[in-house]
């Protein structure tokens, strides 16, 4: 039999160094739980409330957040049944009910705008509830108001063991209801028991990372801390900044007596010739011998300090994906601000995908609620729930116009993309797109008028493009001279 010893440095040679405690950084962790044990609901009261005060105060968190929103929460519908009337009807029907007073609970916001809130409360809080009223119009529960209802307040059919940070679970683990709570009117930050919600009728839209995870956490929880610290680090040196305007001038002399009782001279505002008033334009000083006078220099911030702030902040904008390039304009060049772009839009694919199904599930409630009130007429003989719809990202602008659209016409050429998927990329529709151009030229023939060609570029026009957009040298790290 083997040596005891011999068996333990094998396997620690040939094991995971991550599961060895080699004494030179934090040991490895042992313990297993939940995500919801892991963030309790006290903790996610205190994640949720940081996470709020520094977007609410730090103008890199804030703009963070309004990036991320842009490219992931505007969204336009497309009835895509193949019947032309269903469809028009369908989609008057819906811009119709996107309205404020028609779609809100609260009449305040029209529907782009409540998708747009709804991403930023997940973005911020980890998750929000959607709750379908009987009225047909939405409700928007904020993730700190789903709790577990205070001591004497728990509803009698309700045990504390069936709740999960508000949530009431089967044994299985499905959710089947939400304990909602309302915030006391006092402003002091107390709760008070208000509902049961059944899950039928809502929606809990978060971020999840795990299988058994009941309540979403915000991506932004890893970046909170350095957010934090850049907010007070930037402050702090804003104030040295200040105090070395302050206190701009330092003077010496060889003599034991005060300036001011060695020479009496006044300028024209009786002002004495070294009583420098900073803010009141420029200033000159008539020095007696061995009298010197410098300006104070804080050298603040350090060439070392930005430098280590951008690293920081670029760390900071990973939590949401979001490239250093798009906080950094010259950051780097056209090739790498549009590397940059392609590697964000896979990231934001999947977001997108959460809040589109969000928008399916309001759509399947809304559509079964209309044709049953007559609303809307479903073709005959056809199923209507398999009659399909389209809720379409809204897309971004070419970086270089020329370049990417001629890539795509080629692309369209040779077989290998769609009009159709062309147009989506873009944010648009190649139905909408054709039925406007046959519109265009059904008119320009009523005038009789003659549609130009557009003119095709010559190698000497692609020559100079290329020309104009490699005029920025790269340098070694990717940024532009």
């Amino acid at each position: 039999m083997a040596d005891l010893s011999v068996v333990r440095r094998l396997l620690k040679r040939f094991g995971y160094d991550a599961v060895e405690d080699k004494k030179r950084r934090q040991a490895p962790r042992t313990v297993h739980g939940s995500e919801d044990a892991i963030l309790p609901g006290y903790k996610r009261t205190k994640l949720t409330a940081t996470s709020r005060d520094i977007q609410r105060n730090f103008t890199m968190a804030s703009w963070a957040v309004r990036k991320h929103l842009d490219y992931v929460s505007t969204f336009a519908f497309q009835s895509r049944s193949g019947y032309e009337e269903y469809d028009r009807q369908f989609e008057e029907l819906m811009g119709w009910w996107s309205r404020a007073e028609n779609c809100d609970a609260l009449g305040r916001h029209d529907l782009p705008r409540m998708v747009r809130l709804f991403e930023q409360c997940r973005t911020t809080d980890g998750d929000v509830l959607v709750v379908r009223i009987r009225n047909g119009t939405l409700q928007a529960v904020e993730s700190d108001r789903i709790a577990n209802p205070a001591a004497g307040s728990m509803p009698k059919n309700i045990s504390i063991d069936d709740l999960v940070q508000g949530v009431k679970l089967t044994k299985d683990g499905k959710p089947i209801g939400f304990c909602v709570n309302r915030r006391k009117r006092n402003y002091t930050g107390g709760y008070e028991f208000e509902r049961i919600v059944s899950a039928r009728n809502a929606y809990l839209s978060g971020y999840f990372s795990r299988f058994d995870q009941v309540r979403g956490v915000s991506p932004l929880a890893p970046a909170i801390n350095v957010y934090q610290d850049l907010y007070e680090g930037l402050t702090y040196a804003l104030c040295k900044l200040k105090v070395a305007q302050l206190f701009g001038l330092v003077t010496y002399r060889d003599a034991s007596d005060a300036l001011s009782d060695i020479n009496s001279e006044t300028d024209a505002n009786g002002y004495n010739k070294y009583d420098i008033r900073f803010g009141q334009g420029p200033f000159h000083l008539d020095l007696e011998d061995g009298d010197k006078a410098e300006i104070l220099e804080s050298k603040t911030p350090s060439e070392e300090s930005q430098a280590f702030a951008q690293i920081m902040i670029g760390l900071a904008l990973k939590s949401l994906d979001i490239p250093q390039s798009f906080a950094q304009e010259n950051y780097s060049n056209y090739s790498g601000s549009r590397q940059a772009l392609l590697q964000y839009e896979l990231s934001a694919e999947s977001k997108r995908r959460d809040n589109i199904a969000l928008l399916n599930w309001i759509t399947t409630w809304k559509r079964a609620a209309w044709i049953k009130a007559g609303m809307l007429v479903p073709p005959a003989g056809v199923d209507y729930r398999r009659l399909k719809w389209e809720w379409i990202p809204r897309g971004i602008p070419w970086i270089d116009p020329l370049k990417e659209v001629r890539a795509q016409v080629e692309a369209i050429k040779a077989g290998i993309i769609s009009r159709q998927l062309v147009c989506r990329t873009s944010g648009n529709d190649w139905f909408d797109i054709a039925d406007q151009l046959s519109q265009e030229q059904e008119y320009m023939e009523q005038k009789n008028l003659v549609m130009g060609e557009p003119s095709t570029p010559t190698p000497d026009d692609e020559e100079n493009e290329e020309e104009r957009n490699d005029s920025g040298s790269d340098e070694p790290d990717g940024r532009m001279r």
